[in-house]
């Protein structure tokens, strides 16, 4: 159990003195409590109980006041960007791109490096994470390690010094990840919150409306799916889209093998 008197985990330099920080950003996760009345989710378990949940998951003391902060920064700043794909409103901030049965948006407005460093943030507080329900999910020690570096370089107390100082990202991991999603979301979501690493390269997280496929090794990517993997800084950003059958399909198989 840690302590705020221990160091925090991203700088190695402050005091973790934060308290309830969310491992997954609220954007992703709130819409598993909605379609829903009163306001709440399902906690599932291998043993099979459920239990009623009205919050995603946080930890204590496992990051400074700062570095929290810094999260909350990339994580604002793509929200809304990434959300308002199916708002008529913002139609023109998308492209939509369709080859043959694959199918996915680019982000006209979504600064990929910015981006990047909020998946970055998601899969090492998931890794780094000391709660049950991730315990399946860890990145190797040395790609866990490049991530925290290359994070605590560009955390930044406000939007416009992160802004200020992005084009000096010049480099990132020899990783991959690919971001997917239903093409309109469901409510109730028919989906979870869940993150298993399936081997030393390759990770899963469930994220209600997304799944991110992320893989240590850029040599182990997705076959067929190589057009949107994320890390790079070059393209839009890109989210592929699933037809809402297969969406069902592929979260009920999730479903039941975690109950296996």
């Amino acid at each position: 159990m840690r302590k705020p008197t221990d160091i925090c985990l991203l700088c190695q330099e402050k005091n973790s003195t934060k308290k309830k920080s969310h491992l997954i950003p609220k954007f992703f996760g709130k819409g598993i409590f909605e379609g829903t009345s009163p306001r709440h989710g399902v906690g599932i378990y291998k043993t099979g109980k459920r239990e009623r949940i009205q919050d995603t998951l946080k930890e204590n003391y496992i990051f400074c006041p700062d570095c929290e902060r810094g999260f909350s920064i990339f994580e604002t700043y793509c929200s809304f960007r990434l959300e308002r794909f199916n708002d008529y409103k913002y139609r023109s901030q998308y492209n939509r791109i369709k080859r043959g049965k694959f199918e996915y948006f680019e982000c006209k407005e979504l600064d990929i490096r910015i981006f990047n460093l909020l998946i970055y943030s998601i899969v090492w507080r998931v890794s780094v994470s000391e709660s049950y329900a991730f315990g399946a999910f860890k990145l190797p020690n040395n790609e866990e390690n490049a991530l925290r570096i290359l994070m605590k370089n560009y955390i930044k107390p406000t939007q416009t010094e992160l802004f200020d100082h992005i084009n000096k990202l010049d480099f990132l991991p020899n990783h991959s990840h690919i971001i997917i999603r239903p093409k309109k979301k469901l409510r109730p979501p028919n989906s979870m919150i869940s993150a298993a690493s399936l081997n030393e390269w390759v990770h899963e997280m469930h994220l209600v409306d997304y799944i991110i496929f992320y893989f240590t090794d850029k040599g182990k990517n997705a076959v067929g799916l190589e057009e949107i993997d994320n890390n790079n800084l070059d393209n839009l950003v890109r989210v592929g889209l699933l037809p809402i059958e297969d969406w069902k399909s592929y979260s009920n198989e999730m479903v039941s093998s975690i109950l296996k």
